[in-house]
């Protein structure tokens, strides 16, 4: 392995101390079509593989009773790449997505793994969902070619229970036949969306505005003395916690409350939690929190 450094651009992790990492080469110029992937093994061993699209987003889908385990890629024109563990990388373009195309929606910006079913979304509200048939839209009722309008992430309980957060403060909810368009309290962008297993729902993103509530019914978090962008949310040993403008804070009530990571300021814009471990990525560092303390994990093309 090279020792170019990169830039983290998204992590995931599917299982306890393993990662998926998507980054792009520092000595390389920013409209390059080409991305890196980068996995951790559980016992620290890393791997990587090339591909020749510019990449958005990092997911995986584990199923122990089929024997699949796979990393899933995704390019911000529809691009797809399926890294099966063991087995072969097959590549797929998502119809209609991107700019690569006439009349275009727009790029892709987050892929999510919602009850082991793939859903990408993107600008011009695009929504996709990955089934046996490949990619399908599941949006086309909200599809607009307006500019700067669109989703920035998805999440959800179960393919009738999904939220979609954008520009301008939009949010959807997807019922399983209709997207609902919720009266957002805020116009401020919104750059994620996370849903609690008891139907609590958090919102965070520009201007340091975090949500807490469900479709039409949001209480606004407390969050004085911070004004800049939330870029990542993750819920964690009960608690919720937010990256991004290089802090980590923590929700404790109706109040905002920062968090101690290390003593030299920090790069953070992804949260990913499993397993007892709590992962936080940056354009340039890597940290791990296990309930008690934060981790520096060093990546071997950064150290």
């Amino acid at each position: 392995m090279g020792k170019t450094g990169v830039t983290f651009l998204d992590g995931h992790s599917p299982r306890r101390n393993s990662l998926g990492l998507i980054a792009f080469p520092n000595n390389l110029d920013g409209r390059t079509n080409f991305c890196r992937f980068f996995s951790k093994t559980p016992d620290d061993r890393w791997f990587h593989t090339d591909f020749d699209f510019q990449a958005k987003a990092v997911s995986a889908i584990i199923q122990e009773h089929k024997g699949y385990k796979a990393w899933w890629v995704l390019g911000k024109n529809g691009e797809v790449a399926e890294l099966v563990i063991g087995g072969p990388t097959n590549l797929e373009q998502i119809a209609g997505a991107g700019l690569n195309r006439p009349q275009p929606y727009g790029y892709l910006e987050s892929l999510k793994n919602i009850r082991n079913t793939l859903y990408a979304c993107g600008y011009g509200r695009q929504v996709y969902r990955r089934d046996s048939n490949g990619w399908i839209s599941i949006a086309d009722s909200i599809l607009t070619r307006e500019e700067a309008t669109g989703f920035f992430d998805i999440d959800g309980l179960d393919h009738d229970n999904l939220y979609a957060v954008g520009w301008k403060g939009e949010i959807y909810f997807y019922d399983g036949s209709r997207w609902l368009k919720d009266d957002s309290p805020t116009t401020a962008h919104l750059s994620s969306v996370k849903c609690l297993d008891d139907g609590t729902v958090f919102i965070s993103g520009d201007r340091g505005i975090v949500l807490k509530g469900s479709f039409n019914h949001w209480q606004l978090i407390e969050t004085e003395g911070f004004t800049g962008n939330w870029y990542g949310l993750e819920s964690f040993n009960g608690a919720i916690y937010l990256a991004g403008n290089a802090e980590i804070a923590r929700v404790e009530g109706s109040s905002i409350v920062p968090v101690n990571v290390a003593e030299q300021p920090i790069t953070t814009h992804r949260l990913d939690a499993r397993e007892g471990l709590l992962w936080s990525i940056g354009e340039s560092d890597i940290y791990i929190f296990d309930g008690d303390r934060w981790m520096e994990v060093k990546h071997p093309d950064n150290r």
